[in-house]
């Protein structure tokens, strides 16, 4: 009998092939997309209880970074914020699928905050560079990106080959186009802006070691990336934060704002400062953050993993 994972190398990286897996995946993407809001909310709301109720990796997580990033919280607000944080998450699952196989972006775009100042960017000929964190909704910062101008977004592929096949389709139903994090993408991330296009980076992913530098996030040192630094120099694109934000009315605000952080600073400097911008929205909006990723995990000068 024949193993239903077949696994390549790809660049040093495994690459596995799940077909089975990446169906049911997909299955339960199309029942999202095609639930109801009104359920959604409940699936959101049960997603968060459970969560809480049987302390999941995801909830456990999210307690720790809140412990490392708001000291000043009690334990019953620091609970509170978990709950809120995981029910953020929740929606997100149905919002996502929605976007995805529905095309429904759209309907999930509220108001649209410094589109002026991106747009004197690309008049003048300089490229737009975003960068961001895992906060509101990112699956709709790409789709307003992709529906108003000729977008491209670095991200790392999924280890399933043909989860990446998925991902892909569904985040590019506009100009969007997806750019393997490699050095191939990079330079193709720095050729475009070159060319006066648009072009986003998350920042507060984990790189590898040897891709970043340890710089304070959020009170904890954290292992930073460099590459923002790195494409805005050699393309001289000007560098917004895009963040889109849940308002009161369900939609999602678009803010878009300019960055002014030399550029030739060393790489200490210049990723603090980065993270510290981050920062700002984190702590505005911590109920959208998603406190749920491992953002601790590698350590500086061999201190404990927080999340063992």
């Amino acid at each position: 009998m024949t193993n239903p994972t077949d696994k390549k190398q790809s660049k040093g990286k495994v690459v596995e092939s799940k077909p089975i897996k990446v169906k049911i995946i997909c299955a339960i993407i199309g029942l999202f997309a095609n639930m109801p809001e009104f359920i959604g909310r409940v699936f959101a709301w049960i997603f968060a209880q459970c969560s809480r109720l049987f302390k999941t990796r995801g909830y456990r997580t999210t307690i720790t970074n809140l412990e490392l990033c708001m000291p000043e919280l009690d334990q019953k607000a620091r609970k509170l914020l978990a709950y809120k944080s995981l029910k953020h998450t929740g929606r997100l699952f149905i919002e996502a699928a929605k976007i995805w196989r529905k095309c429904q972006g759209e309907r999930y775009i509220g108001n649209i905050y410094g589109d002026a100042e991106v747009k004197a960017s690309l008049a003048q000929g300089k490229g737009v560079l975003f960068t961001g964190s895992h906060i509101g909704n990112w699956e709709v910062a790409l789709y307003y990106l992709g529906s108003n101008y000729t977008f491209h977004c670095m991200y790392r592929p999924p280890r399933q080959q043909e989860m990446d096949e998925v991902i892909s389709s569904g985040r590019c139903q506009n100009s969007t186009a997806m750019v393997r994090g490699d050095s191939r993408g990079v330079m193709h991330l720095i050729k475009i802006l070159k060319a006066g296009e648009v072009a986003a980076v998350l920042s507060d992913q984990e790189p590898g070691r040897g891709a970043g530098v340890f710089v304070p996030f959020c009170g904890k040192k954290a292992l930073t990336m460099t590459l923002v630094q790195k494409i805005q120099q050699k393309s001289n694109a000007n560098l917004f934060e895009i963040a889109a934000i849940k308002n009161a009315n369900g939609q999602y605000d678009v803010h878009l704002k300019p960055l002014e952080i030399d550029q030739d600073l060393d790489e200490l400097e210049y990723a603090t400062e980065v993270n510290k911008c981050l920062e700002q929205t984190i702590r505005r909006y911590p109920e959208q953050y998603q406190w749920s990723y491992k953002r601790f995990k590698t350590t500086e000068n061999g201190e404990p993993n927080p999340y063992r």
